[in-house]
């Protein structure tokens, strides 16, 4: 790593260098190149301050950040990602295309997932500066373009589900030539009948990195056949297209173009909205509108349009076993509008001219040219040393030795659910064949992932939530861990990411723990909380599984989840925005599941309420969670939750009352439960890891306000009573629930 001194002259020269010397290229095959990630010189980067505004950004070398493993990216998914390109026109100069409408899109993307976001001052200056230092990286006219990759997540730690306190904006860029490995041959597209991309409710109109982990699973088998990429329908009806994996999706017939509309589940492109533009002035009729699937049968042209396609020929469309084929070649309107778009992005003024002379007045509101001199570039050292301190091997019989009975000094009596760092964490990496190494544990700090890490560009990661007790005696307790572990296998198979075994797993939950047993609180003061997680840590640019994982478990000691305590809760029916929709990974602890929640759980916590009940996405009148915990409805002597069906979460905690309320002769049942039937109950109490067995006092839907019984002789006290019981060893395990491992 460089210091400010020595890596603000090696930007310097390189500036000035770029300045003297507009010819000189990086020692690349500029013929060869595909859309994966080549290592460039230079990333930006600045951070969100306390009042929200972002510092001033600085350049750095292209390399690994540090991230605390507890970051809002890593566990909740708070990310957001860009794709743009600077092109090298025929003169040699270096141009962006519509900068400005890349960072709107970022801040009403990080509005909509309770983000801070750069100004667009801001955003395009941290572009531009990533550009000049890479401009080397620019290939040749007609050679590719640099695809650059802003990018903004949260950087601050948080345990329980909530907004990061800060958030990093970066930007790091590659040369690349076509986005799919057909080049510029026709696609094959496989439309999708199963898993939807987006759901209304949800964050399908933004770039959030939620979008993407979910759908790998179905790329990876559209391609297994030979499809190009998959083409998705709405998740409301499943009879209307929607868009590609990472491009909109245009029909033509005659002199009209067809589109899907930007209605909350299709990003709006901006390669689609200049398409469109180009269109109408050349005087075709352009229809943004819902399209049914069956219009495919219909169309002479479809074509696909985005950053990284660009106006990429459609061929072909399979559905339901019936292939349809479609015109390609010179000569068609997809072609057309490919040229003046790529005339423009290049400003190739002659063949721009040539093809439409209206289109010069449109370059002009289109093309940002990058001016060559600019101040001088301030470096900063860029982030601190110790990641490397985190990852290294640390592991030593003296820690399980270290002090047995003794205690953190910590508040006991005044355990939040804050983060409150133990002092070790256990790392262990994926080989490239799938398996993984022998981990270690390393003092808990900072860890080190490439920028174009899958965790932060495609939300590819997965958690759990488990816990450690002490008994009376002092013993430690783990509560169920293999069902932790079975959990993140299914999960890690769904985000198609490998998992450790179960063994592995529990491994190295004990460890953690052990390690630090002088942070398990005094029984009866709260407990070891342990977060396990699995993450896409090695890079890739295009849209893909990661080629490495990591797994790490770090831990916290905590007390109550809600700020109430063991009070009563207030819920909130929320029915604009959803948690999950069938096809998606509602089933899972997939990251992807939690920051666009985050939304709603903010609106209502402003509003005095402690958390969300969400509803379906299909009929918005099913219960289905809380933000991050089960729920349950008492009416006599009958116990009811809503079954899981693939977009709720099988909670152990759920799945061990339920056992417990079998026991104590409760009728137990998993079925959909209507919200009216909620409004009509005796109680209603939720369950998970982090909230144990929690009453619910009042639940307010359409602004009527319902009250449950709550306190000592509830069917929830009683519950919770049995459960606490087992898993701190005031109860007699009779069912192999508990693990002790000191």
């Amino acid at each position: 790593m460089h210091g400010t001194k020595a890596a603000a002259s090696v930007v310097e020269e390189h500036v000035s260098g770029a300045e003297r010397e507009d010819e000189e290229y990086a020692d690349v095959d500029w013929d060869k190149l595909g859309f994966s990630l080549v290592q460039t010189d230079y990333m930006f980067a600045t951070r969100s301050c306390r009042d929200g505004n972002f510092e001033q950004g600085y350049l750095s070398r292209y390399g690994n950040i540090e991230l605390n493993p507890a970051a809002g990216i890593l566990n909740y998914g708070q990310g957001l990602i860009e794709g743009m390109k600077a092109y090298r026109g025929e003169d040699g100069r270096i141009l962006l295309f519509r900068p400005e409408l890349n960072a709107m899109r970022m801040k009403i993307g990080a509005e909509r997932m309770c983000m801070h976001s750069p100004s667009v001052h801001q955003f395009i200056e941290g572009v531009k500066q990533t550009v000049l230092a890479n401009r080397r990286w620019v290939p040749p006219p007609g050679k590719g373009s640099l695809y650059l990759r802003p990018l903004l997540f949260g950087t601050g730690a948080s345990l329980g589900v909530a907004a990061a306190s800060e958030y990093t904006f970066l930007v790091f860029g590659s040369p690349v030539q076509n986005y799919f490995k057909e080049g510029t041959a026709a696609l094959n597209l496989y439309v999708e009948k199963v898993i939807p991309r987006a759901y209304l409710g949800g964050t399908g109109g933004v770039k959030a990195i939620s979008n993407y982990g979910p759908v790998l699973e179905v790329m990876r088998r559209a391609k297994s056949r030979g499809f190009s990429d998959v083409l998705y329908l709405d998740a409301e009806t499943g009879k209307n297209i929607e868009e590609v994996s990472a491009a909109n999706i245009f029909l033509v017939k005659g002199n009209t173009i067809v589109t899907p509309a930007t209605s909350g589940t299709i990003l709006g492109g901006i390669t689609r909205k200049s398409v469109i533009e180009i269109a109408l002035d050349l005087g075709y009729k352009v229809e943004e509108r819902r399209v049914p699937v069956e219009e495919l049968k219909e169309a002479e042209e479809v074509f696909c349009t985005g950053t990284a396609a660009g106006v990429a020929s459609v061929g072909s469309i399979t559905y339901q076993n019936t292939r349809t084929e479609y015109k390609v070649g010179d000569g068609i309107v997809t072609q057309q509008l490919r040229s003046i778009l790529v005339g423009i992005q290049t400003e190739a003024l002659q063949f721009v001219k040539k093809m439409i002379k209206a289109i010069s007045s449109l370059r002009k509101t289109l093309v940002l040219p990058l001016h060559l001199h600019i101040r001088t570039l301030q470096i900063f050292a860029k982030y601190n040393a110790q990641a490397a301190s985190a990852l290294r091997e640390e592991r030593k019989t003296s820690l399980y030795q270290n002090g047995d009975d003794e205690y953190v000094d910590l508040d006991w009596d005044n355990l939040g659910f804050g983060l409150s760092p133990a002092d070790y964490m256990y790392v262990m990496k994926c080989s490239k064949d799938g398996e993984f190494t022998q981990g270690e544990l390393s003092p808990y700090g900072n860890i080190q992932l490439s920028p174009s890490a899958g965790v932060l560009n495609y939300g590819q990661a997965i958690y759990e939530g488990t816990k450690a007790y002490r008994k009376k005696n002092g013993k430690l307790l783990l509560f169920r861990p293999d069902h932790n572990a079975l959990r993140m296998k299914l999960g890690a198979e769904r985000m198609l990411m490998p998992s450790p075994s179960v063994d592995q797993f529990v491994n190295a939950i004990k460890q953690t723990a052990l390690a630090n047993k002088r942070w398990v609180p005094p029984s009866g003061k709260g407990t070891l909380y342990i977060r396990p997680l699995l993450m896409g840590s090695g890079p890739i640019l295009g849209l893909g599984p990661a080629p490495e994982y990591t797994f790490i478990v770090y831990a916290s000691p905590v007390g109550n989840y809600f700020k109430e305590g063991m009070a009563a809760l207030n819920l909130y029916v929320e029915e604009e925005y959803v948690r999950a929709a069938p096809g998606g990974a509602g089933g899972v602890k997939s990251i992807t599941n939690y920051a666009p929640v985050m939304k709603a759980l903010s609106r209502a916590k402003s509003l005095g309420f402690s958390d969300v009940l969400y509803l379906d996405s299909v009929k918005k009148k099913y219960l289905e969670e809380a933000s991050s915990c089960n729920v349950f409805v008492v009416k006599g002597r009958t116990i009811s939750t809503p079954a899981t069906n693939g977009t709720i979460l099988e909670g152990i905690t759920r799945k061990s009352v339920m056992e417990i309320a079998s026991d104590q002769g409760y009728q137990v049942v998993e079925k959909a439960v209507h919200v009216d039937e909620v409004m009509d109950a005796d109680e209603v109490f939720c369950t998970g890891t982090a909230v144990v067995v929690a009453p619910v006092g009042t639940i307010t839907y359409q602004d009527k306000r319902v009250e449950y019984k709550t306190g000592d002789e509830s069917v929830c006290q009683k519950l919770r009573s049995v459960l606490v019981g087992i898993q701190t060893g005031l109860i007699e395990d009779n069912k192999g629930w508990v693990t002790n491992i000191n």
